[in-house]
């Protein structure tokens, strides 16, 4: 049993570093999303801006900036969508792992239990053949 309550928690300890890693990813994507939310409200306050235009090739450059920065909102919500996409998709193998990680914690914990009644019913078998033997000796003598 103690070979098996060893395994058990080696499993424990492997699956508690998988936990522990998928909460880094979910972190690091968590800030990815946040990154291109930034991303796209600082490009939509530049394409907020409009300076007076006195010339044909001004306007013209202006339209070409804005139409360029809508181009690269419209990437940055395309990003964003697939980081949340991501973002979901580990979420739930992060949830999946925590499941496992508490079923072997449990099941360790029962093993360890049954391991440690064991032992106490080993200890007391031990401690109730002394005390006959001492009862023993003492009606012999």
């Amino acid at each position: 049993m103690k070979e098996q309550i060893e395994t058990l928690g080696r499993l424990a300890s492997l699956r508690g570093n998988r936990v522990r890693q998928m909460l880094g990813r979910v972190s690091y994507q968590q800030n990815l999303c946040q990154r291109y939310r930034n991303n796209i409200t600082g490009l939509s306050r530049l394409c907020g801006f409009s300076v007076p235009m006195t010339t044909p090739l001004q306007r013209d450059n202006q339209q070409r900036y804005k139409a360029t920065l809508y181009k690269m909102v419209e990437l940055q919500r395309r990003e964003l969508a697939l980081a949340e996409e991501n973002l979901t998709r580990i979420q739930c193998e992060l949830l999946a792992a925590m499941r496992s990680e508490k079923v072997i914690t449990q099941f360790l914990e029962g093993k360890l239990g049954e391991w440690q009644d064991l032992l106490a019913r080993q200890e007391q078998k031990i401690q109730d053949g002394l005390a006959a033997q001492a009862w023993w000796r003492t009606q012999v003598s």
